[in-house]
């Protein structure tokens, strides 16, 4: 088959799943012809609506950016020490100027991290726009102010180049947003590009995948049970069936006529039920059975099937579930403070402090002998585990200033013990020993209190 049939099938193949190209992507779909480029499996418009329009991805999302948004940035040096934003250094103001005080003249510093913790797991991409008004190169100095760039609308302009490189300009040309006519285009130097891990096999690795891709299946289980806890909740749809079994003296069954069945529905509605003034049972001398023909929630199922597909959903995004309470079973403040610990420390955490290094880099900070930190010291559930750290740490200090005094234990151990690293062979000896050696011997001519 010639290239241009083949392209022509992808061509019709893609406009049949809803896949739209233009003169601004044609290109980017060619992956499996020439050259590796993000192809996203769905339209990126749905993952937008999915989250904005399911309530467990919305939730998870929020619980996400929010985590995320609470840390405090702050920078050290090159040796690890923390560089005091008071500091009158050019580069530590331009730094509190976009992670401190405001990154552009819309957002704060909260709102713009939230917003790209709400892109970045939604899209699989976020693209933050350096502002660089001037002709020099771009770092922390010349940037002015930062801006994410909706992922739903970008493209990525990629040269077919990559295992060559070593350059981020020479994988990827330029950056174009989409949803502005004419499209906005952007210098690969000036956008900071963010994504998950792709592990997809498509396309290049600098390239994001949404984790929305894997969760498409209990995405769909969760909308499925929504619709049908309203539909149930809402019409119900008929419940049972009342059956005459009166019969005349030959066994034929007798026809209920219309008029009778009326008044019998009538009389149901408004004088049997649960609402006060009715009756909650109806005493007759005829002989009739009632056939149920409807099932309720728990019967169904729904709400063990919702639950259980909002965890997959939750784990797939890294919240664990029991922060997004779908069951009605009580949580301890001990679990659930648990739980936060465990969304910070296996997902947040990480995360945060790839980015802080990314930042770093794209800034160019270690130029101006800085680098970009995030603390989560303040986030209460962490100051517990701070507090129960800190209480271990003394404990295995107590115990192993008791071995050491004692002669049960060396000086390098000790200090493995404390969580400080040894001193090579000179630290493998006893206190008795250590004391011997460090203790200072009189001089020859020394008049000691012995020797008088």
């Amino acid at each position: 088959m010639s290239t241009w049939n083949f392209r022509s099938l992808t061509d019709w193949v893609s406009t049949k799943i809803g896949i739209s190209r233009n003169s601004i992507n044609s290109s980017s779909y060619q992956y499996l012809i020439d050259k590796p480029s993000w192809l996203s499996l769905s339209n990126p418009t749905e993952y937008r609506r999915a989250v904005s329009e399911n309530p467990v991805l919305n939730g998870c999302m929020s619980i996400l950016a929010q985590a995320a948004s609470n840390g405090r940035k702050y920078l050290v040096d090159l040796n690890g020490n923390e560089v005091l934003w008071s500091s009158k250094k050019a580069a530590v103001q331009a730094a509190r100027k976009l992670f401190v005080d405001s990154p552009n003249p819309l957002q704060s510093a909260f709102e713009f991290n939230y917003e790209r913790y709400y892109y970045l797991p939604t899209f699989g991409n976020n693209y933050v726009y350096m502002n660089n008004p001037s002709s020099l190169d771009t770092d922390i100095l010349t940037v002015k102010t930062l801006m994410n760039l909706n992922s739903e609308f970008v493209e990525v302009k990629q040269t077919g180049k990559l295992f060559d490189q070593i350059d981020i300009s020479g994988i990827i040309s330029e950056y174009v947003l989409t949803n502005y006519n004419p499209v906005k285009r952007f210098e690969t130097d000036n956008i900071i590009h963010f994504n998950e891990l792709n592990t997809s096999g498509i396309g290049s690795s600098i390239m994001g995948v949404s984790r929305l891709q894997s969760l498409t299946l209990p995405i769909t289980n969760t909308q499925l049970a929504f619709e049908a806890m309203n539909v149930l909740l809402k019409s119900r749809g008929m419940q049972g069936i009342i059956k005459s079994n009166a019969k005349d003296g030959t066994g034929t069954p007798i026809m209920v006529p219309p008029s009778q069945k009326t008044e019998i529905d009538q009389k149901f509605k408004e004088g049997y039920g649960v609402l006060e003034n009715q009756k909650q049972f109806l005493i007759v001398h005829s002989d009739i059975e009632y056939i149920k023909t409807i099932m309720s929630a728990d019967e169904l199922g729904i709400y063990d099937e919702f639950s259980n597909n909002a965890m997959i959903i939750s784990n797939g995004l890294g919240v664990p579930s029991e922060l997004y309470k779908t069951h009605t079973k009580g949580a301890t403040y001990a679990n659930q403070a648990q739980h936060v610990k465990s969304l910070y420390q296996d997902r947040v955490i990480p995360m945060v402090e790839n980015d802080d290094k990314i930042f770093t880099d794209r800034l160019k900070l270690r130029d101006y002998g800085l680098e970009l930190r995030t603390s989560f010291d303040h986030v209460p559930a962490l100051q517990e585990s701070f507090k129960e750290e800190s209480s271990a740490l003394n404990m295995n200090v107590r115990s192993a200033e008791l071995a050491y005094n004692a002669n049960t234990i060396q000086w390098n151990k000790y200090l493995e013990i404390i969580g400080e690293e040894g001193i090579g062979t000179e630290g493998d000896v006893y206190k008795f020993e250590r004391d011997l050696i460090t203790t200072p011997k009189p001089k020859e001519n020394e008049i000691t209190e012995e020797n008088e």
